[in-house]
């Protein structure tokens, strides 16, 4: 019979081993990415004044 009670030691390490992988492969770009992000968030200036909807 097969045992059906979830995951074992051995996929979650291998799972883990993957993610950590692709979290590696992709920090440049993440980090970049993430850069990018803040900066717009800095310049961007929001009016409450003149909110559209209004």
């Amino acid at each position: 019979m097969l045992d059906d009670r979830g995951f074992g030691t051995i996929e979650l390490v291998i799972l883990i081993a993957i993610l950590v992988g692709l979290a590696l492969m992709f920090k440049t770009f993440v980090v970049d990415y993430t850069a990018g992000l803040m900066e717009d968030i800095k310049t961007v200036e929001i009016d409450i004044e003149n909110l559209e909807g209004k």
